[in-house]
């Protein structure tokens, strides 16, 4: 019974740590993003906060539509097009092209 009872502790907090943590997975892709688009600190900072929340919203989509992955796939491509616009707002058109064209080129 213990054993049974450890394997479940540890599975539960792998499970745990499995998780991704938004604030480095957006200081990641602001970082990639900075060193290939040149961005100021100032356009550093605002994509930063906006992957930040996206993250963080992704993960409340995916906690709250557990189950249902049609809602999730609808709230995640509105959450895409509310991120990609805050994100033009910030570098413009042009540096987004390049960006589309940076990640093409690297998957």
């Amino acid at each position: 019974m213990r054993f049974l009872i450890t394997i479940m502790v540890l599975m539960f907090a792998l499970t745990l740590g499995a998780q991704p943590n938004p604030a480095k997975k957006a200081q990641k892709f602001a970082d990639e993003m900075t060193e290939v688009l040149s961005l100021s600190k100032e356009e550093s900072k605002a994509i930063y906060q906006i992957q930040l929340d996206r993250f963080k919203e992704n993960q409340a989509i995916q906690k709250e539509y557990a189950g249902d992955p049609e809602i999730i796939k609808e709230k995640q491509k509105e959450l895409g097009n509310k991120v990609y616009n805050q994100v033009k707002n910030v570098i413009g058109v042009e540096r987004q092209k390049q960006w589309k064209a940076y990640k093409s080129k690297t998957k």
